[in-house]
C-alpha cells in the first residue's frame, strides 16, 4: 500500500546578495525571485481549476438567449466544455447588479435573463445551473457584486430604481450607483441575500468580487461625510471609518454563513494590488485573512509574467507576494486573464504560452491551490482564442482530474476508506459508504507518481491501463480519506 506522505523531492531557495542593493532592489528581488518549489508527492496536489461565468452585459450567459430551453442548452454546452478540460468549480454571478437570478424577496429579477428587469423567466434559473453543475462533479460558488445597483455613461440618467430597494440606502455618482457601505441597514440586506440564497439553494459558495467603494478617481468625492459624522465617532479618518465599514460587512456575511451553513465556502476576489485594494476601495484584506473572515483569497492577477512590465506589477512577482503573505489563514488561489490572449489590446499576451508559464509559476508555490479563469466565453473559441490555442492549452494542462482542496470548515466526519477493493477482469470494485465520492488513482507501468482515473459516485471503474491502482473517498467537505489496499492489473 502507499500512504499519503507527501515526499520531498526539491526545495529551491535562492540567497541574493542583498549587501550591495538599496531597501527597492531588495523588495525587487524578493518578488522577482520563485522563493520556493513546491514539493513533489507520490499523490497528485488537489487543485481548484475554476472558471468565472459573467452575466452582466450578458458577456458569458445568456448571450442574448432569452427562452428557457436556449438558456438551459448554451449553460449545457459550457458544462461539456468544462468537463472536456477538467474544470472543476464555477462562479456563476448569479446578482450582478442589485438584481437575481432567482426568485428573491429582496431584488427583482435580472434584466439580462429576459430584457425585461423584474420580468420572471418562467423556470428556477438557480436551482438548475446549481443542479447541472453538480451531476457533472463540478462546484458551483454563488457570484455576488457586493454593492453594485448599476451603471451608465455619464452624462445619462440610470433606469428607474428597483421598488424593493429603499432609494434611502444607496448612493450615486457620475458612473456608478452603490448600496451605501456606511449603512447598517444594507449590510444586513447584504447578510439576509446570502442567507436567503444558502438556505433555499445548494450552493457550494458564496463569491465576491472587487467592487466595494468605487474608484472615482478622488475619495473626496465619495460625498460621505454625513454618514461619517453619524456613524464614525471611534475614527480619527473617514479613511479609516470606510475600511471599518467593509470589514463589518464581510464578518457580517461571514458570520451569516457560518451560523446558517457552515459548508458553504465564502470567497472573495479582490485586486491583484493589495496597497490599491486598501487605499482606494477600502477593503482591507489582511483584517480579513487575520480574523479568518474569507475562506478563499482570489486576486486577479491580470498582468502578464513579464515583457516590459515593472516587476512590481508582472504576473510572478504579484503571486509571489500574495503566495508569501496570504497562505496559512485562507486558501489562496490565482485568478487568470485568459480572455485577453490575442484580444489585441497588449502585447504581452499574444500567444497562448503566456497562459502556460502563468500555471507553471503558480503551481511552483507551495501556498497556491488552484486557479480562476476569466471569462468562461472564451471556451467557445471566441476573439480568436481558438486560432491561438488558449483551450487547447487548458486541456493539456488539465490532462487529468485532480480533487478540490479543503477550502471552509468541516461539518461532518472524516470519510473512511474504501473496502475489499478487487479486481474482476477489467473491472475494479469496491465498498464505499454513501454520500461518499471514489477517487481512483492509478500508478502506470513503468511509473513513480499515482494519477487519478476517475472521480466517481459509482463503485466499479473498467480499467484500461496497466498499473497498481487504489481507491479514496472525498466526502462534501473536501475531506479525502487514507487510501485503500492496493490492486495491480498486469
Amino acid at each position: 500500500m502507499i500512504n499519503k506522505i507527501k515526499y520531498l523531492a526539491l526545495f529551491a531557495v535562492i540567497i541574493l546578495p542583498f549587501a550591495a542593493c538599496s531597501e527597492d532592489d531588495k523588495q525587487e528581488a524578493i518578488y522577482e525571485s520563485p522563493i520556493v518549489i513546491a514539493e513533489e508527492s507520490v499523490m497528485p496536489k488537489p487543485e481548484l481549476r475554476g472558471v468565472w461565468m459573467a452575466t452582466t452585459f450578458e458577456i458569458d450567459w445568456p448571450l442574448g438567449k432569452h427562452t428557457e430551453a436556449e438558456q438551459k442548452q448554451l449553460y449545457i454546452d459550457y458544462l461539456d466544455k468544462f468537463v472536456e478540460t477538467n474544470i472543476n468549480a464555477i462562479f456563476f454571478q448569479i446578482r450582478p447588479n442589485g438584481d437575481a437570478f432567482y426568485d428573491s424577496p429582496y431584488e427583482s429579477w435580472s434584466k439580462w435573463l429576459t430584457g425585461t428587469a423584474g420580468q420572471d423567466p418562467g423556470y428556477d434559473v438557480l436551482q438548475f445551473l446549481v443542479e447541472e453543475a453538480h451531476a457533472r462533479n463540478i462546484q458551483f460558488h454563488a457570484w455576488l457584486n457586493p454593492y453594485r445597483i448599476t451603471t451608465r455613461t455619464k452624462g445619462t440618467a440610470f433606469p428607474d430604481l428597483d421598488p424593493k430597494i429603499d432609494s434611502a440606502w444607496i448612493k450615486d455618482y457620475d458612473e456608478i450607483r452603490i448600496y451605501n457601505p456606511a449603512l447598517p441597514e444594507v449590510r444586513q440586506r447584504l447578510a439576509d441575500i446570502v442567507k436567503d440564497i444558502i438556505t433555499k439553494y445548494d450552493v457550494d459558495g458564496i463569491h465576491m468580487d472587487d467592487y466595494f467603494y468605487p474608484d472615482i478617481g478622488d475619495t473626496k468625492k465619495l460625498n460621505d461625510s454625513a454618514e461619517f459624522e453619524l456613524y464614525g465617532s471611534g475614527f480619527s479618518k473617514i479613511e479609516d471609518f470606510r475600511i471599518d465599514n467593509i470589514n463589518k460587512t464581510v464578518q457580517k456575511l461571514h458570520e451569516t454563513i457560518v451560523e446558517t451553513k457552515p459548508g458553504v465556502i465564502f470567497s472573495i476576489s479582490t485586486t491583484s494590488s493589495i496597497g490599491y485594494n486598501k487605499t482606494t476601495m477600502f477593503a482591507d484584506v489582511d483584517k480579513w485573512y487575520n480574523e479568518k473572515w474569507v475562506d478563499v483569497l482570489i486576486p486577479q492577477v491580470y498582468s502578464a509574467i513579464g515583457d516590459g512590465l515593472s516587476s512590481r506589477t508582472s504576473f510572478h512577482s504579484l503571486v509571489n507576494e500574495w503566495n508569501q503573505h496570504y497562505k496559512q489563514n485562507a486558501v489562496l488561489l490565482i485568478g487568470h486573464y485568459i480572455s485577453r490572449v490575442g484580444d489585441g489590446t497588449g502585447s504581452q499576451f499574444t500567444s497562448a504560452q503566456e497562459i502556460a508559464n502563468q500555471f507553471t509559476i503558480v503551481r511552483r508555490q507551495p501556498g497556491t491551490k488552484g486557479s480562476v479563469l476569466y471569462s468562461a466565453k472564451c471556451f467557445f473559441d471566441n476573439n480568436g482564442h481558438g486560432k491561438l490555442g488558449v483551450i487547447d492549452v487548458l486541456k493539456d494542462l488539465f490532462k487529468n482530474p485532480v480533487i478540490l482542496p479543503f477550502m471552509g470548515r468541516k461539518t461532518m466526519a472524516d470519510p473512511t476508506p474504501p473496502t475489499n477493493v478487487v479486481l474482476n477482469g477489467t473491472t475494479l470494485a469496491w465498498n464505499v459508504a454513501p454520500e461518499l465520492t471514489s477517487v481512483v488513482y492509478v500508478i502506470p507501468e513503468g511509473e513513480k507518481k499515482a494519477q487519478i482515473a476517475v472521480i466517481t459516485a459509482s463503485n466499479t471503474y473498467q480499467i484500461s491501463v496497466k498499473g497498481k491502482y487504489f481507491v479514496t473517498t472525498v466526502n462534501k467537505d473536501n475531506v479525502e480519506s487514507e487510501i485503500s489496499n492496493e490492486v495491480a492489473y498486469n
